[in-house]
């Protein structure tokens, strides 16, 4: 069954605007930012630096420092540039509604692209000796990342690459819609609680993973319930 199988008929699509997105800018600006702190800073730091850090927040692996100014910057160009370009040539994003989804895709790539620059300055802060608590970096930025692609969320439509991908919000646009309706506010409500958290050393980590975990199981059950509802209502109308 083609997934994009639904009851309504395809609407036009509506050709993409060539021109660069405040979220595509934003993306080139990080890149750009990763590119010159790890060219500025790679003098001045020790030849190991911190990689990877445990649930405690403590540095537990290390790297050449070429390694590791160069590790970040490589996985935001190769979202930026590659993962983009994947998306872009792959099916289409949707029958309807393209516009919408593409602008998600590139806020949702801005997001994990910040997270690599937040992660690449703490990193050459504490290799300079500065002290930060790690988990609260990483919880706060995540956090405020749930909340605002929750806020997009509503207004995405069906597509194979962004969005709360069940094999029920796929198979039906209604299904999908309720779906990352719910979500939406789900994902507001689960960075609120992982951004309170975040201020609490003992909470950081299960305050955002708990939520999400939450959240996901959530929306996947809902899903297939919305399905079924959906589904006998057609088939009491059939009859």
């Amino acid at each position: 069954m083609n997934p994009f199988d639904g009851e309504r008929e395809p609407d036009k699509i509506t050709p993409q605007s060539k021109r660069w997105t405040m979220p595509t800018v934003l993306m080139a600006v990080i890149l750009t930012i990763q590119v010159l702190l790890s060219v500025g800073a790679y003098p001045f730091l020790p030849d190991q630096v911190p990689v990877h850090w445990n649930i405690s927040g403590q540095a537990n692996s290390y790297a050449p420092k070429g390694v590791g100014l160069t590790l970040l910057p490589l996985i935001s160009f190769v979202i930026f540039v590659v993962l983009r370009l994947i998306v872009k040539l792959g099916p289409r994003l949707t029958r309807d509604g393209e516009q919408n989804n593409s602008h998600f895709i590139d806020v949702t790539l801005s997001g994990v692209m910040l997270l690599m620059l937040v992660i690449q300055l703490a990193t050459v802060a504490l290799s300079l000796g500065v002290h930060l608590d790690m988990r609260f970096i990483i919880s706060l930025v995540v956090s405020l990342f749930l909340i605002v692609i929750g806020n997009y969320m509503g207004k995405l439509r069906r597509n194979f690459w962004a969005g709360i991908r069940t094999p029920w919000t796929l198979t039906n646009d209604t299904v999908w819609e309720r779906t990352h309706r719910l979500g939406g506010w789900l994902f507001v409500a689960a960075g609120l609680i992982g951004l309170i958290s975040s201020f609490v050393p003992q909470l950081s980590v299960a305050g955002l993973l708990v939520p999400i975990l939450g959240v996901s199981i959530i929306c996947y059950v809902y899903s297939y319930f919305v399905y079924q509802r959906v589904t006998m209502s057609d088939s009491s109308q059939e009859e």
